[in-house]
C-alpha cells in the first residue's frame, strides 16, 4: 500500500511570514499536531508542530498580562520556529517506507509532494489507523 490511500488530501497550511498566534489557531481549529509551513509561492519550506509552538511560547510561570502575551504571540513569525527542511516523500511511497523514515527521523509528519507541490500529509496516526485496520 502506498502513502497516497492513507495521506490526508489538501492539508491546512500557513505560510512562513503568518505569526505564531495565527499558526496556535489553526493547530487549535483544526485539532491538528502538525501543520505544512509554505512560502509564497506554494513551496513547502518547514513543518511547525504543536510542540514548536508550545517550546516558543510563554512559560506557565510568566508574569505577564493577557493582553501583553498575546502582543508577543503575535510578533514571532513561523519562519523563526519552524521545522526547517521537513522530510518529505512520494504519493507513491510505500507506507512501510513511510513509516520507517518517520521513526528514522524522528519526526511525526510527512509532506507528500508530487511534482514539489504539496497534494497530501502523512502522520503517525495516519500509520497507526492503516495498521489497526490492515492488522498487519
Amino acid at each position: 500500500m502506498n502513502v497516497d490511500a492513507i495521506m490526508s488530501r489538501k492539508p491546512v497550511t500557513v505560510t512562513d511570514d503568518d505569526r505564531m498566534a495565527h499558526a496556535i489557531r489553526t493547530l487549535k481549529d483544526h485539532g491538528f499536531k502538525h501543520l505544512p509551513v509554505v512560502d509564497r509561492d506554494g513551496k513547502v519550506v518547514g513543518v511547525i508542530t504543536d510542540r514548536d509552538l508550545k517550546r516558543a511560547g510563554p512559560s506557565d510561570a510568566t508574569l505577564l498580562e493577557v493582553h501583553e502575551l498575546l502582543y508577543l504571540l503575535d510578533q514571532v513569525r513561523v519562519s523563526q520556529i519552524m521545522s526547517r527542511t521537513p522530510v518529505t516523500v512520494l504519493p507513491t511511497t510505500s507506507v512501510a517506507d513511510a513509516a520507517r523514515l518517520m521513526v528514522d527521523k524522528h519526526v511525526g509528519c510527512l509532506p507528500v509532494l508530487q511534482n514539489d507541490k504539496l497534494v497530501g500529509l502523512v502522520t503517525a496516526t495516519d500509520l497507526l489507523t492503516c495498521l489497526a485496520k490492515t492488522g498487519a
